[in-house]
């Protein structure tokens, strides 16, 4: 009588079939990456060209003029005597073009007469520190990280002139994501870490040559200034030539570069890094960091061959989770991926809106 053979996979077959299965998700895993990146990266740069394109709108309004990156104060506030148009950090031009980003239900229950991080209840029943605390698309890079630390308690010293309504405090807390931020200028710490700057035998073929100090109204100030607002006609350089945002991404969380590999520092988060809504976390200015120890450039920093442009550091310096550069919005509304081999000559002359240097693609 004969036996009927049962159908089936052996052992060794299945083991075959389970290798060649775990090879394939392999093969298959980093093509998902780049495809993900790739539509990361998309919609990082849709961002960044919507926000700039905000900005021109808001000047088409605005008799051709971009406004002041977080000097806003009204006279009067936060106390009486404070006069208008001081650096007291008390909103920023995120709150501005919120109407040209399809945003302004919020920008209707914002009070533009309050600080920034409020506490007290707006005729909209939020408060200005509420919306803060919200996350708007637009200000998140999708590259970065969505777990964000809490920010730790901040207390504001910033009182140009002795101002009534100092020091400020805000809360510890979670803010809404803000990974994109204006360049008011680049500091003469840049320029001296990176042998751009020299006078007489020393240095003279230096780009910066003769400058001893920052000067936001002059060659190192950038598109928008601090405290005033700046004509569109006034960046002499060009706004195709002048970067307007640029990516400053993961924040609060504090990365640190170390001798190549990214370290958490201590704290782990930053205290002033407060979201899109804070003029802290919204407005930079362009120090440069150690490249071998992550540190920020400070104002004794002096010429080092490893002084780092970005990626290198979360704290208020360009950083991006893009491989190999971060994403830059120009003064015209185009967006660029701007490289970290990018040389120093090269950015400060972007950063610049009045420096008067060409640089090439």
């Amino acid at each position: 009588m004969l036996r009927r053979q049962r159908s089936g996979f052996t052992l060794i077959e299945l083991l075959v079939v389970i290798a060649i299965i775990a090879i394939l998700i392999g093969l298959l895993l980093p093509a998902v990456q780049k495809v993900r990146e790739a539509a990361s990266r998309m919609t990082c740069s849709n961002n960044l060209k919507q926000q700039s394109l905000a900005m021109h709108n808001y000047a088409g309004v605005y008799e051709s003029k971009f406004p002041a990156s977080r000097g806003f104060n009204p006279a009067g506030a936060p106390a009486a005597g404070t006069p208008a148009n001081v650096d007291d950090k008390f909103r920023c031009w995120t709150h501005l073009c919120l109407p040209y980003l399809e945003q302004d239900n919020v920008a209707r229950q914002y009070d533009q007469n309050k600080r920034w991080s409020d506490l007290t209840t707006n005729t909209g029943g939020v408060s200005n520190m509420q919306i803060a605390q919200t996350n708007l698309k637009l200000f998140a890079c999708p590259s970065a990280p969505n777990t964000r630390l809490p920010n730790l308690a901040f207390t504001s010293n910033s009182s140009p002139g002795g101002q009534p309504g100092y020091p400020v405090s805000i809360p510890s807390g979670t803010y809404g994501i803000g990974d994109y931020t204006a360049i008011r200028q680049v500091r003469f710490r840049f320029l001296r870490a990176n042998s751009l700057v020299g006078n007489g035998a020393t240095n003279p073929q230096a780009p910066y040559a003769g400058l001893t100090a920052d000067d936001e109204f002059g060659r190192l100030g950038g598109l928008m200034f601090t405290v005033r607002e700046n004509a569109i006609v006034a960046v002499t350089d060009g706004t195709s030539n002048t970067i307007m945002f640029i990516e400053v991404a993961g924040r609060p969380n504090w990365l640190a570069r170390v001798n190549g590999q990214l370290i958490p520092q201590s704290p782990t988060a930053l205290t002033d890094q407060l979201g899109w809504a804070s003029p802290d976390g919204a407005v930079i200015s362009v120090d440069g960091m150690n490249g071998l120890t992550g540190a920020v450039n400070g104002g004794s920093a002096a010429n080092q061959p490893s002084n780092c442009i970005m990626n290198c550091n979360t704290d208020s310096e360009p950083f991006s989770y893009h491989t190999g550069g971060v994403m830059v919005s120009m003064g015209d509304g185009s967006v660029r991926f701007l490289r970290d081999s990018t040389s120093a000559a090269t950015f400060a002359a972007m950063c610049t809106a009045r420096g008067g240097e060409v640089f090439s693609e």
